[in-house]
């Protein structure tokens, strides 16, 4: 691939999980906060993050973990439950499961394997509970849980890890776990949402949390993961203890490598950053991904908001494209085996840590907060760093937006959800590129420094919460006037008008 046209490939990996049928699933319709309440959940005194706490065994032979979380879990909905629901993403790979329409052919092929959770048992504040798994969707039965007060839960599981080209997989180097936890549900005015786990688009909407990990591995093996970890404790039969905690992440994610793996390593700020890689890879790829990492965690720290966190880890995996999570993005092998100059992925995960790690959305329902946003800000500091990549990103653009319209006539537009999306094409085309082109327009008119102004204020007021558009386009309306108003929402649903104060 010659040096500048990497930018569709690119594309094609951020978008491939991100686009797609989807369908919204939600357990209870009676909530009553309004759409416009911060964060989209029912009022309540004070929002206390879930605590998690667990620990782990992994049996690398076998690709199995085996072991418990203990929760703790403040009633924030605003009113009295009698159940709490729990995403299992791991469900979503067992033998039973038709994955071979759709998109599913990105993540399994021939060589693929189903893998599941096993919840074995669950406690209820010390007691024996029931419980119901139905697919990905964990649901507990619960004794007149009042607004603000606290449960203790604690399960206990076992998993297989599937074998596909996907989030939570591995190969001959690596465990990579991503959407492995089980994960609380979140409250909204819809009640809780439980959308299922499908092929295309991100189909996780979550609130930060407090996780402590523990997890035991054979002794030549070593972890990255969302937390900064301890050193590691040498256990009697050789094997390795790791232990991290972090708060106000809004998932967990780890990868465990063998002794293939290395690492370069540099510090900015407060913060570490860790590049992974095979001692195969080519060197030259590895140094341009560390350095575009680098420097892009440090431009969007300065331009957007402190990134707060210890660590942060740039990871090789088998997944066939780079995908994000709190405080640890993957890569895609290709990208590291060959010396062609692609840096375009390990910028726009980057950016991710703030636009979905940081400041939170409902990826389902509202794509275009994350993914516009990553894409904008992503070309921002390529222009200014990189400015070749910036310019072919800006060439790209203009080209992938050509042609929306015949989207649009059928009803899809930027600011739709994504089960309004049958194909991968139209989702690249609306939510990545012509939502990028919707900032892009309105930072001419008001400058940029204007419009950095405005991200850093979207930026500190949700910070570890999450934002809907009606929130977005508020911040920018409270300084820009009702013209604002008008101009989002008319890109957000298939016009194109220019901005005019």
């Amino acid at each position: 691939m010659k040096k500048g046209n990497w930018l569709p490939a690119i594309l094609i990996g951020f978008a491939v999980l991100l686009a797609g049928c989807k369908e919204n699933n939600s357990k209870e319709t009676a909530g009553n906060n309004k759409s416009e309440n911060k964060a989209s959940i029912v009022e309540a005194e004070k929002f206390v993050p879930t605590g998690y706490d667990s620990t782990i065994t992994v049996n690398v032979e076998e690709k199995t973990l085996t072991g418990s979380l203990k929760l703790k879990s403040t009633n924030n909905t605003g009113k009295t439950q009698d159940k709490i629901y729990f995403h299992v993403y791991p469900n979503q790979f067992r033998e039973d499961v038709d994955l071979l329409g759709g998109f599913w052919r990105q993540i399994i092929d021939e060589n693929s394997e189903p893998g599941s959770i096993e919840v074995t048992e669950v406690q209820v504040n010390g007691n024996k509970g029931s419980f119901k798994l139905n697919d990905t969707v964990l649901e507990i039965p619960l004794d007149n849980w009042k607004v603000g007060s606290a449960i203790d839960l604690d399960f206990k599981f076992t998993m297989k890890v599937p074998k596909n080209n996907g989030r939570f997989a591995y190969d001959d180097n690596a465990i990579w776990l991503g959407n492995w936890i089980p994960i609380q549900a979140v409250y909204d005015e819809r009640g809780w949402v439980t959308d299922p786990y499908l092929s295309m688009g991100d189909p996780f909407y979550s609130q930060v949390g407090n996780y402590t990990v523990k997890v035991t591995v054979p002794g030549t093996y070593q972890i990255a993961s969302t937390g900064k970890e301890k050193e590691a404790i040498k256990e009697q039969d050789g094997s390795l203890s790791y232990s991290t905690t972090i708060e106000n992440v809004r998932d967990f994610a780890m990868v465990i490598m063998d002794e293939n793996y290395k690492k370069f390593s540099d510090q900015i700020g407060g913060t570490t950053v860790n590049t992974w890689y095979l001692a195969s890879d080519s060197q030259e790829a590895v140094k341009q991904n560390h350095e575009a990492g680098i420097r892009s965690l440090a431009y969007f720290s300065k331009v957007y908001g402190l990134y707060p966190y210890l660590e942060f880890d740039i990871v090789r995996t088998g997944m066939f494209t780079a995908m994000e999570f709190p405080g640890l993005i993957y890569l895609p092998k290709s990208i590291l085996e060959s010396n062609e100059t692609e840096i375009g992925s390990v910028v726009h995960e980057t950016a991710h840590q703030w636009w979905y790690g940081m400041v939170g959305n409902d990826e389902v329902k509202e794509p275009w907060l994350d993914e516009a946003l990553a894409t904008y800000t992503s070309t921002r500091f390529m222009l200014e760093e990189f400015p070749e990549h910036g310019a072919a990103n800006l060439e790209m653009r203009k080209d992938m937006t050509e042609g929306t319209e015949m989207h649009e006539k059928k009803g899809i537009f930027i600011g739709s959800s994504v089960d309004k999306f049958t194909s991968i094409g139209a989702y690249s085309q609306l939510v990545y590129q012509k939502g990028a082109l919707m900032l892009e327009n309105l930072e001419k008119e008001i400058g940029k420094e204007k419009m950095d102004q405005l991200l850093q204020t979207y930026f500190k007021e949700y910070q570890y919460d999450v934002a809907t558009s009606s929130d977005f386009i508020s911040v920018f309306s409270e300084e820009l006037g009702p013209e604002a108003k008008e101009y989002f929402e008319s890109w957000l649903t298939g016009k194109e008008p220019e901005f005019k104060q």
